[in-house]
């Protein structure tokens, strides 16, 4: 068994064999921070998360997400999603803006007109951690 990986001719890179003979970087393709939190309780609490410190509710529909550890630059990749819950389970749009290396705003909308809090709520993030 192992406890860490750490890479022969640079202990930060780290390469793996993909599809075929193609390779990617392991850390490339590990999310830096995510979130599961139910956007329509008093406040933002994470129902689970990963290098999350701290999240603030900004009103309907609207969420900071503060990093425990800072991304490297703004450059980083957002991925949302939000759905109500239930038996109609109906879906709602949301979007994550990479806004700052030591927050994210987030967003979720019944419409594009419309702030919403949504139930289910999820965010992933990508890039460089600093």
């Amino acid at each position: 068994t192992t406890d860490s990986l750490v890479g022969s001719t640079s202990a930060n890179a780290i390469t793996i064999r993909g599809e075929g003979s193609a390779t990617t970087s392991l850390q490339q393709g590990l999310a830096k921070s995510w979130v599961n939190f139910d956007g329509t309780a008093t406040g933002a609490t994470a129902r689970d998360s990963l290098n999350v410190s701290t999240m603030t509710d900004r009103g309907a529909g609207k969420f900071t997400i503060t990093f425990a550890t800072v991304m490297g630059n703004t450059n980083y990749n957002s991925v949302a999603s939000a759905t109500v819950g239930g038996p109609n389970n109906y879906n709602r749009m949301a979007g994550a803006a990479s806004n700052a290396t030591n927050f994210s705003y987030l967003n979720t909308f019944a419409d594009p007109a419309e702030l919403y809090d949504a139930a289910y709520t999820s965010a992933t993030f990508h890039g460089d951690l600093a």
